[in-house]
């Protein structure tokens, strides 16, 4: 599959709004719903799914946090990229602070599709530029560009 069609501009936040944990879950938490209008109403859901699930074990190392969720009542996958180029503590399992955050919602019944998705996003999170590059990123054109060409690699 090709995850990057996942993106459009409107997903990717260049410059993330947030001091902590809590607060870049929140930030994320806006980010989704202004990607997707219809999860408005589910701002709260969203918000305790993501802090819930940060709770059970950071999903953060490398410089990438990857806090994602599976939803009920959903029809299809949000996900956002948000970058703050200073970085975060996130409780990462590196202990290093970090700077892109990639967030995912999910239907409850994509299991097979949201562990490729989880890979690819790891794979990503690996790679020794991704974070450097992104961070970089003046455009969200820039930041789709860039996982256009990681995932041709």
């Amino acid at each position: 599959m090709n995850f990057v069609s996942l993106f459009t501009p409107e997903s990717i936040v260049l410059q993330l709004e947030a001091f902590d944990s809590d607060s870049a879950l929140a930030s994320l938490t806006d980010a989704h719903i202004a990607n997707k209008p219809s999860l408005a109403n589910r701002k709260d859901e969203i918000l305790e799914a993501l802090k819930t699930r940060e709770s059970q074990g950071s999903t953060g190392a490398s410089g990438v946090g990857i806090p994602h969720v599976q939803l009920d009542g959903i029809d299809e996958v949000s996900i956002v990229i948000a970058i703050h180029k200073d970085g975060i503590n996130f409780n990462a399992l590196d202990a290093e602070d970090v700077n892109v955050f990639f967030s995912i919602l999910r239907p409850a019944d994509s299991a097979d599709n949201h562990l490729d998705l989880l890979r690819w996003v790891a794979s990503l999170a690996r790679h020794e530029d991704f974070v450097s590059f992104a961070c970089q990123a003046s455009d969200p054109s820039q930041v789709l560009d860039l996982l256009s060409e990681l995932e041709e690699a």
